[in-house]
């Protein structure tokens, strides 16, 4: 299971419509200014559906023909419709709802700019239980590679909970609903890890499509206050800059809405808030190690760090039964020539440390130890059964690191130095490996 490694690392798109209507007026091509919604975030509609408008503005005025020839809006559930858009409204529709409450969103677009409102409707009968969530948690994956293929989607998973979440696999005797969605937008480590806006629907084909969520029993689940577990029959997630609701259907039958009224920021360790732990390493002398048969996992983040450039984040362990041995990180920083997540074996190459007065094309930044105990960028660490020995860490400061394929392992080769000055040097053989029950593309 994928969310194990979270101790150390800290179906198609949903079978509906998708309901796109531009504006249509070319008469004038002056660009129309950065669009602002001005009417309220949030709509709500009872049982019997009706007539909605989004009204909008742009920051900079543009000619209402530009306006016109470049807003469009979009409504990816069938119950929805976009009926007209205007140079300053979208005007939709809401069908009657017989069945459970319903949410979803709509996305008005101009250019490169947007903004989601969310649509929310009354159902029918009421929910069995309604639940206010109080806190989000969770953390950011990526792209990796899958028994079969690899994801499409950015992975990222979610926690709503009554109380601050003690961890991906821990307890503390909450009432948390899990949920693993795939976006369309990578996240960035110096910036808050904000869930991508927008509407996810449970995928029980597992495609790792963005707008959907894995619906693998040990991915997307409640966790009751009592510790016992159940998974879903069908959930819409959505997600707006407000807030969070998802309508459940669990296994068992029962329906479930879960409410959360703020903003859809993730506590996670990605926040560049913290200070660093200096020194780390206790060793005194050269430190040398070689590891045959290890394993490894890739994730290609993206522009990670706001660069320009893409991120390959490696990890890799020397027993992976026991999750025991050698266990080293890295992030590595290529250009986006090299293909993106597209070109599955990207991270292949030669780096040095980073340096920001040059290019950043195949380098590695220093290793960090940050005060919320979180090991950043370049690692040499030592695992028993999932546990870090901090006595024998060490962040590797400088050097260079060598990442190539020979007969079909593989191998990384680290001559660098620890922040206390001292060597470290030795290879690492494995193969790289795929993440285990996750939903897949083919490729």
């Amino acid at each position: 299971m994928k969310k194990l490694l979270s101790i150390l690392m800290l179906g198609l798109f949903a079978l509906v419509a998708c309901e796109k209507k531009v504006a249509e007026d070319v008469k004038d091509d002056v660009p129309a200014g950065k669009i602002t919604l001005t009417s309220n975030a949030v709509m709500k509609f009872g049982v019997e559906g009706g007539q909605g408008e989004i009204l909008f503005d742009f920051v900079e005025q543009a000619t209402e023909a530009s306006r016109a020839r470049v807003v469009e809006a979009i409504a990816v559930v069938e119950w929805i419709a976009v009926e007209e858009i205007t140079s300053e409204k979208v005007l939709f529709s809401v069908s009657p709802n017989a069945g459970e409450a319903r949410n979803s969103t709509i996305k008005v677009s101009c250019g490169v700019d947007s903004f989601q409102v969310m649509v929310m409707q009354d159902g029918t009968a009421a929910a069995d239980v309604t639940f206010e969530a109080t806190h989000v948690a969770g953390t950011y994956y990526g792209k990796f590679l899958v028994d079969g293929g690899q994801t499409e989607g950015f992975n990222y998973f979610i926690i709503l909970s009554d109380m601050q979440p003690a961890g991906i696999n821990e307890f503390n005797y909450a009432t948390e609903y899990r949920f693993d969605i795939y976006a369309d937008e990578s996240a960035e480590f110096s910036k808050e890890l904000r869930i991508p806006l927008g509407t996810y629907t449970l995928d029980h084909s597992r495609s790792s499509r963005a707008g959907t969520i894995d619906a693998y029993k040990d991915c997307t689940y409640l966790i009751s206050s009592n510790g016992t577990t159940e998974s879903f029959s069908s959930c819409t997630l959505v997600v707006s800059e407000t807030g969070i609701v998802a309508d459940i259907v669990l296994k068992s039958g029962e329906v479930h809405r879960v409410i959360y009224n703020d903003a859809p920021i993730i506590g996670d360790y990605s926040k560049d808030t913290y200070a660093d732990v200096y020194p780390v390493s206790q060793y005194t002398d050269t430190l040398r190690f070689d590891v045959t048969g290890g394993f490894m996992y890739a994730y290609y983040r993206g522009d990670w760090f706001g660069t320009g450039h893409d991120v390959w984040f490696m990890h890799m362990i020397e027993d992976k039964t026991t999750f025991s041995g050698v266990y080293l990180i890295f992030n590595f920083i290529v250009p986006k020539t090299v293909g993106g997540f597209d070109n599955q074996e990207g991270y292949l190459g030669e780096y040095k440390l980073s340096n920001p007065d040059e290019s950043l094309d195949w380098t590695f930044p220093a290793g960090r130890l940050r005060d919320d105990s979180q090991q950043l960028n370049a690692y040499y660490m030592e695992c028993a059964s999932g546990m870090i020995d901090m006595s024998k860490a060490a962040p590797i400061k400088d050097g260079t690191i060598k990442v190539e394929k020979i007969d079909g392992n593989v191998v990384i080769t680290v001559d660098g130095k620890d922040d206390a000055g001292n060597d470290i040097k030795g290879t690492f053989s494995g193969v790289v490996g795929i993440i285990e029950n996750q939903g897949v593309v083919v490729k």
